[in-house]
């Protein structure tokens, strides 16, 4: 089966759900998961008190997206292989919870992590034929020496020979 998408709208498209998701899943984090009434005040736990791998897939998930960004393509592999292996131990960690004490958003965060699995399996298989940033302004030959260096060298910038820098009297 092939994908109507180009390389660059794949990369596009994978980028913009791994954000969405991994800032959502640390939104939900933050929210509300539990409640126990007590004599006094109702004690309130959040989703990262709850489960903490929630915090840390979302974030591993944000740092893959930046890694993503500035490496290529082995690096990118390496990144969306450890991503998928984050998330999944997070999505482990939340089956395991106790569903009876929690409300909904562990539902969620579970679709979350389970999402961010897959963008991270994209990352990993589909990320060789990405562009990369910068590559068009990368410098293929080394620099010419300018005049001053030239004179420096003992050549005469006029003329139409390469200098040597080893020959320069510094």
């Amino acid at each position: 089966m092939k994908s109507d998408l180009s390389p660059a709208r794949k990369y596009f498209v994978t980028m913009v759900l791994q954000i969405t998701f991994g800032g959502a899943l640390i939104w939900i984090g933050s929210l509300t998961w539990s409640s126990v009434p007590g004599e006094l005040a109702t004690q309130e736990f959040i989703g990262s008190d709850v489960d903490s791998s929630v915090f840390a897939v979302g974030a591993v998930s944000l740092a893959v997206v930046i890694g993503v960004l500035a490496t290529r393509t082995w690096g990118r592999r390496i990144l969306g292989s450890l991503g998928a292996v984050i998330s999944i131990m997070g999505t482990y960690s939340l089956i395991m919870l106790d569903a009876d004490a929690l409300n909904s958003l562990w539902r969620v965060a579970l679709a979350l992590s389970v999402g961010l699995f897959v963008t991270n399996l994209v990352i990993a298989v589909f990320s060789k034929k990405w562009p990369t940033l910068g590559g068009k302004y990368s410098r293929s030959a080394p620099a010419k020496m300018n005049t001053w260096e030239l004179l420096d060298a003992g050549v005469d910038p006029t003329a139409d020979a390469t200098p040597d820098p080893a020959d320069s009297h510094d």
